[in-house]
């Protein structure tokens, strides 16, 4: 199995399995001491401000000590109730149970008195657990006649975190399905003060059981006096006047006290508990927890978020994302809860702190695994010899698997380095392409060739480099056709030749490269320098063009001649033709030679050699009424010249100038020097060179114009000139005089002092 999808298999395992274990933590309540501790940590900052309009009549430890051991006379509270009463408050709820019957005067007087006043007065009723008759609970009510008298009655349960902390509360509870649905006694108190006899908001909102998270208020923020003041008279009525009165037990001893989050002592009396959720009932204030479907999308979405940046970051960064991600998690609970909803981020963090570790652990030992199998069949196929781990270096199997990796590292550069080496050291270019026919790869010799560099380049751009436009076409059809058969195997075409900008020829031939596995990973090219070839080829052309054409048609002349009468004028042909042939033949053996011997050259005065060579052509110039005037102005320079052939090239020139000029003109020959070089010019009088052969005019076997001589020209002449020039480094040009006639000129450099 590869590596990739080994990982790819447990990729997912760890995903699913750190999933399962989180869904798992979330019904367990796994996460909740976590969340809890910071929900306890955070609460104060979003503490609602308590209501002024409620007041806390507390039965405490003075009210004790003036009145005596709890629980009171029932008429005692019927006096308090009368006192409060007095005072005209919008409500009074007594948090105090009245299940059980007492002196039947004293329950009557408490009736009278709660019936008497003009607020309500609700009072609490209990469950008890198990039911009779197979019911998980039984009602508990008031008992007669305190029941009737009072204005309602509501549950005061009191719902536990699994810590024992109280956090929450239940305004519903329906203790039967479908049974009676009992509100809490807060809820009857708050229509009383905001809503009349409607349901709060929070009611409605909520289903009957569910609870909302009360944020508490700070210890003893709430109005509060001592039921043993109330007893005596010693408030004033207007500290009673409008207010919501909640009368419960406070002293310690009562066991009215619950553990809450910011409890003084981490305790808070149950009246107090009943202020803050009348408080929130009215300010709106409750926590709304997260239902459980949206806890557990919370709990899930960072641990399928890091999952999936495991599959694009490096360690570094993963392990970065990992750190954000527990940021950004408690960042949102804490959002959440100043937006009054509660999201617990003990799921999601204990997902991200599973799966790192879990997927760090597997990815290590899926590398452990890979590493020693692929090192173990590189030795069983003779890649490499594993190089010796010493211990100090290596401490555990990873290490060790790392330290022979990186020895086969090693091994595996150097073999590259000695394909490189290889492949640079061919005495030919030569370049790499991947699959997608981008250059991977050159040697020196490629690169020599290129304006600018090609790894990474497309194959188009580089072949827009070397390969000459005419031969585009061609070079594209070849790579288009050439085999990609898993073998490499070619097509019938296995090499195509091609021009190369500069007018060098190649010849290129692709092969395949291909993997471990078989497959096709790119393509070597190979281009053979052949210009030489080529240039030999067009050698050969150009002397089979000689025996076949030029040098046959004088000696076929000859032969016509010898089939007639062999008279003065047939002799002087068969000499004539004879002696082209033996011309013909001369000037192409001295073109050769000139390309195959080393220059030899002497410092000669050049105005001494032209008027040597005009002396010549003065019989002939002579007979054709032509004279040639030799204007010498480069003050006595020399050249470094091979005499003979300089001669003989100059002599061509007047030669020509003899054959095309007119009669009874002046063939010109001007010599001057000037910035290093010397200048000889030679003019005619003539008709002027054709147009159309002068950009071929030094070209092997080219003729043309008029000619007025004897003999006619075979077209080897003028290259022989171009070649002598060229062997003495300098340059000739040719081009018809604005004033008529061909003019050719000369630049030879000077000899040095």
């Amino acid at each position: 199995m590869s590596l990739r999808l080994r990982l790819g298999l447990e990729w997912l395992l760890i995903g699913m399995v750190a999933s399962a274990l989180v869904i798992f933590a979330l019904n367990w309540r796994g996460a909740d001491a976590f969340d809890n501790l910071l929900y306890d940590q955070l609460i104060p900052l979003q503490a609602t401000p308590a209501d002024p309009s409620i007041l806390l009549v507390n039965i405490d430890e003075p009210s004790l000590s003036v009145l005596g051991q709890f629980p009171w006379k029932r008429s005692v509270y019927g006096e308090l109730l009368q006192k409060l009463q007095a005072g005209k408050p919008r409500s009074i709820t007594l948090d105090i149970l009245f299940s059980e019957p007492s002196d039947a005067s004293n329950d009557q007087a408490l009736a009278t008195a709660m019936a008497a006043g003009p607020a309500p007065t609700f009072l609490p009723m209990h469950f008890s657990s198990p039911g009779s008759d197979g019911r998980n609970y039984d009602v508990v009510l008031p008992i007669e006649p305190i029941r009737s008298a009072a204005s309602g009655l509501g549950q005061v349960n009191v719902t536990f975190d699994d810590d024992g902390i109280v956090r929450r509360g239940a305004l519903c509870f329906d203790p039967e399905t479908k049974g009676q649905r009992w509100p809490h006694l807060i809820e009857l108190t708050a229509r009383t003060a905001i809503a009349g006899s409607k349901s709060s908001r929070a009611y409605n909102s909520t289903g009957c059981g569910d609870s909302l998270l009360i944020s508490f208020a700070r210890r003893s923020s709430f109005s509060e006096i001592s039921a043993a003041d109330v007893l005596q008279g010693s408030l004033l009525p207007n500290v009673i006047a409008g207010r919501d009165i909640i009368i419960g037990a406070s002293a310690i001893g009562l066991r009215d006290n619950f553990p809450v989050p910011n409890g003084e002592n981490g305790l808070l009396p149950g009246a107090e508990i009943m202020a803050n959720m009348l408080s929130a009932i009215k300010a709106d204030s409750f926590i709304q927890p997260a239902p459980e479907w949206a806890h557990a999308l919370y709990a899930l979405l960072p641990l399928w978020a890091l999952m999936i940046g495991f599959l694009w970051l490096r360690p570094f960064y993963a392990l970065t994302f990992s750190i954000a991600l527990v940021l950004v998690v408690i960042a949102v609970s804490v959002s959440g809860l100043y937006a009054r909803f509660w999201l617990p981020p003990g799921g999601a963090l204990l997902g991200v702190l599973l799966v790192y570790p879990l997927w760090g652990w597997r990815r290590l030992q899926a590398m452990s695994n890979f590493m020693e199998s692929e090192i173990g069949a590189m030795e069983r196929e003779g890649e490499f010899a594993a190089l010796p781990v010493r211990s100090q270096l290596a401490q555990d199997i990873v290490a060790r698997q790392s330290a022979t990796l990186a020895g086969a590292i090693d091994q595996m550069r150097d073999l590259r380095r000695l394909v490189e080496d290889t492949l640079s050291d061919l005495p030919d270019p030569m370049f790499v392409t991947d699959v997608n026919g981008v250059v991977t790869m050159t040697n020196d010799l490629m690169q020599q060739r290129l304006s600018k560099p090609a790894i990474e380049t497309p194959i188009d751009a580089l072949l827009s480099q070397i390969v000459a436009t005419g031969s585009r076409a061609g070079v594209d059809a070849f790579l288009e056709n050439a085999g990609d058969t898993d073998k490499g195997d070619h097509s019938d075409q296995p090499f195509i030749r091609f021009s190369a900008p500069n007018g060098d020829t190649f010849v290129m031939r692709r092969a395949v490269i291909h993997d471990g596995a078989d497959a096709v990973r790119g393509h070597i090219h190979y281009l053979a320098d052949i210009s030489a070839l080529a240039r030999a080829e067009e050698e050969r052309e150009r002397i089979l063009q000689l025996l076949s054409h030029d040098m046959r048609a004088p000696q076929s002349a000859i032969i016509a001649s010898l089939d007639g009468e062999i008279d003065a004028d047939a002799k002087r042909r068969i000499g004539a033709n004879a002696r082209k042939t033996m011309q013909l033949a001369q000037d192409f053996i001295d073109i050769a030679r000139m390309d195959e011997t080393k220059f030899s050259g002497e410092d000669i005065l050049v105005a001494n050699l032209v008027h040597e060579v005009a002396d010549n052509f003065w019989p002939l110039a002579t007979e054709r009424k032509l004279s040639i005037t030799v204007d010498d102005k480069s003050n006595d320079a020399f050249i470094s010249a091979e005499a003979d052939s300089l001669s003989r090239a100059l002599a061509n020139l007047i030669d020509n100038a003899i054959k095309f000029a007119a009669s009874e003109t002046a063939i010109e020959v001007v010599i001057s020097a000037d910035d290093g070089a010397l200048q000889i010019i030679i003019r005619d009088h003539g008709p002027g060179i054709d147009p159309a052969i002068l950009p071929f005019l030094f070209s092997r076997f080219v003729t043309g114009g008029q000619q007025y001589g004897r003999n006619r020209g075979m077209g080897l002449g003028l290259a022989f000139v171009e070649a002598v020039i060229r062997r003495h480094e300098g340059m000739i040009t040719a081009e018809n005089h604005a004033k008529g006639g061909a003019q050719f000129t000369i630049s030879l450099p000077l000899a040095v002092d």
